[in-house]
């Protein structure tokens, strides 16, 4: 007897509310569960028209596909500015929900915000990149889709689907997983910061370092100060720490306030 496909399943086989499906992404399906998401594996089924349901046959080949995500989550416990996992199960991974949504979306629907408030984007998201490394993990897929926005607008990270955990002792420096490796990490990171900074999304799609262009053919960041730190990334001839790189934008950010702190106390002895 032929069957069609017409439900989503949890791995436990209980059947999902097709309303609460809020995310369809190539590796899972994204319920919204109240306060919280779970994020689970694409699993289909067949209602019957007792409605019971019977798995597809194919499931088994597809109800791991969380298992790498789930042990990312886990190694990221605590680090600042990854979205909050509250569990990890059999049926997939319960995420605390960000109703700001996505910062991607936010830079489309929204004027340009003071360079301050950029300044403080692109020292979150470069912070949350060096936690990931300091945890052994390459995230590859660095992307402003993948920041969402907190309560109080700081950003979260999410979606390790495309991660590789480095095993513990091995130089992460030089750890290379299928094509990932921190200096990619790094070249993605470039791109994020650089959309936040100009205000509109810039990408660049490889999936390794020989593929990434020419620096020279990458756009420039006139009148911005973290320029040089975006193309010293950019070259991966010298493509330098993540952690290095956020202290070097750190430094570059307190320089800056100080300086605004001290022509507003000017201004005001003026007046």
């Amino acid at each position: 007897m032929d069957h069609t496909i017409n439900c989503i399943l949890l791995v436990d086989d209980t059947r999902v509310n097709v309303a609460d499906l809020i995310s369809n992404g190539s590796d899972g399906f994204i319920i919204r569960k109240g306060h919280h998401v779970l994020k689970i594996p694409k699993l289909y089924g067949y209602l019957k028209p007792d409605g019971t349901t019977e798995a597809d046959s194919d499931n088994e080949f597809r109800s791991d596909r969380l298992d790498t995500e789930k042990q990312v989550y886990e190694r990221l416990h605590g680090v600042r500015g990854i979205a909050e996992c509250i569990e990890c199960t059999s049926n997939g991974i319960l995420l605390k929900y960000y109703p700001n949504g996505a910062l991607s979306e936010y830079i489309a629907r929204n004027p340009r915000p003071s360079m301050s408030w950029r300044w403080q984007w692109i020292l979150q998201a470069t912070e949350a990149i060096a936690g990931c490394h300091e945890r052994g993990v390459l995230v590859f897929d660095i992307a402003l889709r993948n920041f969402l926005l907190a309560d109080d607008f700081s950003l979260r990270l999410i979606d390790f689907s495309n991660s590789s955990l480095v095993p513990t002792g091995e130089d992460f420096a030089l750890a290379e997983i299928d094509g990932s490796t921190a200096k990619l990490d790094l070249l993605y990171l470039a791109n994020v910061i650089h959309s936040i900074c100009m205000w509109r999304e810039f990408t660049v799609d490889c999936a390794m370092e020989s593929e990434w262009p020419d620096l020279s053919s990458l756009p420039e960041l006139e009148g911005f100060e973290g320029g040089c730190v975006i193309h010293d990334s950019g070259d991966t001839t010298k493509c330098e720490d993540v952690g290095l790189c956020w202290f070097r934008l750190s430094a570059m950010y307190r320089a800056r306030g100080k300086r605004e702190a001290s022509n507003q106390t000017a201004a005001r002895k003026s007046a």
